[in-house]
């Protein structure tokens, strides 16, 4: 029984059933490398799966802080356009594709407004502001999906 049934959870428990009762029954080298990929996938799903909700709602933030600034300070038409239409569209929702699609929306908001800066020079710090926050946020969460990697084949 599983006490604990969260996606995590669930994902761990088939990299265990599939490492404990079946890969010590597959005599195949190919298929003993098919079965390392696939634990190291569910692992970093199931990391994924602890996190994802959170990291888009948290870059949603930043996003939007970013974009209004760049707004505030290019008065952009297609940074102010793309931003209005990703807060107007906003679904509040915690179910994850619903908050997938307000994530592309605010990464059109994103993209318009790195444009923006690039177009003008004068606004150079603001756009090294905007992509080093956002860089450093996907390296780091990045880093945590895989964290578990390991070269397949090698045990």
């Amino acid at each position: 029984m599983i006490v604990r049934p969260t996606t995590p959870q669930l994902l761990r428990d088939i990299r265990n059933e599939l490492t404990e009762h079946v890969a010590p029954h597959v005599d195949s080298s190919t298929a003993r490398v098919a079965l390392e990929q696939i634990d190291i996938i569910l692992e970093q799903c199931a990391v994924r799966s602890e996190s994802e909700i959170a990291w888009m709602v948290e870059e949603i933030a930043e996003i939007d802080a970013f974009a209004g600034d760049v707004l505030d300070a290019t008065g952009d038409e297609a940074t102010g356009s793309a931003l209005q239409i990703a807060r107007d569209s906003r679904s509040d929702s915690l179910r994850l594709d619903d908050l997938a699609d307000d994530y592309n929306r605010f990464s059109e908001a994103l993209s318009c407004a790195i444009e923006a800066c690039m177009a003008r020079p004068e606004h150079g710090e603001l756009l090294a502001r905007g992509i080093e926050t956002l860089r450093l946020r996907r390296a780091e969460r990045e880093t945590i999906v895989r964290a578990n990697w390991r070269l397949v084949g090698r045990g």
